[in-house]
């Protein structure tokens, strides 16, 4: 009409390299797969192409790819469109908070090899943790985005949103970012949120969802109406399901109104042909846990890989049966620690003290060191102070921490690069940067020949395979969003279940058959005698018999320590036990105070579950 002023365009953030290729396919398209793809959405016309950090980082190191030299490789071939990066504020790409001069440093590395947008988060939405890095990319001439992880519990209301998003934009940042990583968000809460985000701050707010629940697309239009300035969006090979909405799809929905995005959608079909042949490439990495809408999410509130983990620690202990009481006790566990959001590495932490609790017949009686860490405020400020009750019994009369988490952490950026030029290894902002996050995947990366380091590098479809079976375990702590690791290849998961052998082991005299299979290791008397000094068989001790209300173990696992004897006098929250499972150590505590009156395991010995461990009177 005369007069009126047209709207602006909506603009798209493409996150096929990155969010939905961690999401569907566990990160596992690579350089020489990406590149060629790339150089062809480079004329369409989006925001941003999100293809730089979050787990992919790792996961390419996993199959023996210099994530550094890719991004150099990126920004190559995409010099009309920002590359858009993920970073967890002070974690970085990685488990747990760097140093200052280790976040300083990654940003200005990152910005100076191609990244022109970064989208900062925390999993707790403790401003403090992200604060460093928002003022590293902005120190770097790049722009900023301050994303908003969404959560739904009677902490996370209007006002709520509204505090977060006024203390980013005391922080300059350029956009705001809901983050739904659950596909939790609501079409009347998106519309709420942006309408509510943009009359505060006067900020263009961006939307991000998945498709796991079904309501992304819906919630999306919402957000549009409410004036969103961008929503992010798949191709449609990796899109739906875990990951985000297909970028044809909004296109051709929007074609010709108000909300146009102006991209060219036989264009965006050229180059959706080409991800399909990858797509079948990778058919293996798939999980069907991933590629499907999931109504569970909307029963239980939670993202679709936290019913993963739980499902499969669940398998991993034949305790199936006992799923709805475990579901039963995440929002229990979660009210506990304050409602944080469910997003890695949070979720894990929860999900696993759920199953310890149910598994282990009395709640807390095992923590990870993961709990303890987070209860003492090493992870950052929960959105409501976890209950004293629970910090008591975890923590004794530990105290949590009040100051940034990464206060208590020295500079670490010199350290590395020191070690690097003692082992005679390339000292680069970007070796020391990848040997301070991974390690051990970096030496390993920087020990193959420089060839196979590059986007291009050539290892065969087998070597491949086994580096990312390698990795699932790992990649598993960090499932959920695109910012997290995907689920295990089904076929990679299934060999190492068929792998099988069976040892004798002689531990002081005693001879055990010890069965170590893909799902673990199983220990039991050898023909039900040991062999004695000289050869002579000897009859296996008889155990004592415990106490009824002896602590047990809550899972299959390695006991790798034992601080008590009997004698010792315990106080609520002592540590009587440390299991390993899973790849985690677990405290096991004492959950009334009292005398060890019997010890029934060692150190070194494999325990199954509900084997007793330790009896206090």
């Amino acid at each position: 009409m005369p007069g009126q002023v047209p709207k602006p365009r909506l603009r798209l953030t493409d996150t096929t390299f990155r969010d939905a290729n961690q999401s569907l396919l566990g990160g596992r398209l690579r350089p020489r797969e990406i590149l060629p793809l790339a150089k062809k959405l480079d004329g369409i016309g989006f925001f941003a192409l999100e293809a730089f950090g979050g787990a992919t980082f790792e996961t390419s190191l996993r199959l023996g790819d210099d994530p550094w030299q890719y991004l150099r490789e990126l920004a190559k071939v995409t010099p009309n469109t920002p590359i858009q990066a993920l970073i967890r504020g002070q974690n970085l790409v990685g488990h747990r908070n760097y140093a200052d001069d280790a976040v300083e440093l990654f940003v200005k590395t990152a910005a100076n090899l191609g990244v022109e947008v970064f989208r900062v988060f925390d999993p707790l939405n403790d401003l403090r943790n992200m604060e460093v890095a928002i003022r590293s990319a902005k120190k770097a001439g790049a722009r900023v985005q301050g994303a908003l992880s969404y959560a739904i519990s009677p902490v996370h209301d209007h006002d709520f949103w509204c505090s977060l998003a006024k203390g980013l934009a005391a922080f300059d940042v350029q956009d705001l970012v809901i983050k739904d990583t659950s596909g939790l968000l609501t079409p009347q809460v998106a519309w709420e949120l942006v309408t509510a985000l943009k009359e505060m701050t006067g900020l263009p707010v961006i939307v991000h969802s998945h498709c796991s629940s079904g309501m992304a697309p819906m919630s999306y239009m919402a957000g549009i109406e409410a004036g969103a300035a961008v929503v992010d969006t798949a191709l449609s090979p990796l899109a739906w399901g875990a990951s985000q909405p297909a970028t044809e799809s909004v296109v051709a929905a929007l074609a010709g109104g108000d909300y146009d995005t102006g991209l060219d959608l036989e264009k965006l079909i050229e180059v959706k042909l080409e991800l399909e042949q990858a797509k079948r490439d990778h058919v293996g990495d798939f999980s069907p846990w991933v590629d499907r809408v999931d109504a569970d999410i909307l029963r239980y509130q939670m993202p679709g890989f936290m019913l993963e983990d739980i499902s499969r620690q669940l398998e991993e202990h034949s305790a199936v049966d006992r799923t709805r009481e475990v579901m039963a006790e995440v929002p229990r566990v979660r009210k506990e620690l304050g409602y944080p959001p469910l997003v890695a590495p949070i979720r894990q932490l929860i999900a696993a003290q759920a199953v310890y609790n149910i598994l282990g017949g009395e709640r807390y009686a095992t923590v990870t060191q993961e709990l303890k860490d987070y209860l003492q405020g090493l992870y950052g400020r929960p959105p409501r102070p976890a209950e004293a009750e629970i910090r008591r019994l975890v923590l004794g009369r530990e105290e949590p921490i009040t100051v940034r988490p990464a206060d208590l952490l020295e500079p670490q950026v010199e350290a590395a690069r020191s070690q690097l030029k003692k082992r005679k290894l390339p000292g680069g902002d970007d070796h020391v940067l990848t040997y301070l996050l991974f390690p051990q995947l970096a030496l390993e990366l920087m020990a193959k020949p420089k060839e196979k380091q590059s986007g291009d590098g050539r290892e065969s479809g087998e070597e491949a395979e086994a580096v990312a079976a390698e990795g699932d375990q790992a990649q598993a702590a960090a499932q959920g969003d695109g910012d997290e690791a995907a689920a295990e290849a089904p076929a990679a998961q299934a060999a190492a279940q068929a792998q099988s052998a069976e040892f004798d082991v002689e531990v002081e005299g005693e001879t055990f058959k010890v069965r170590v299979t893909g799902a673990g290791l199983a220990v039991l008397p050898a023909g039900g005698s040991a062999a004695g000094p000289g050869g002579t068989t000897a009859p296996v001790p008889t155990p004592k018999a415990p106490a009824k209300d002896a602590i047990t173990a809550p899972m299959q696992g390695l006991i790798v320590k034992l601080p008590v004897k009997q004698g010792d006098e315990v106080k609520i929250g002592e540590v009587v036990a440390v299991l390993e499972a899973m790849k985690m150590q677990n405290d096991i505590v004492a959950s009334k105070p009292g005398r060890v009156t019997d010890v029934y395991v060692k150190e070194g010995e494999v325990v199954t579950p509900n084997q007793p461990l330790v009896a206090i009177a």
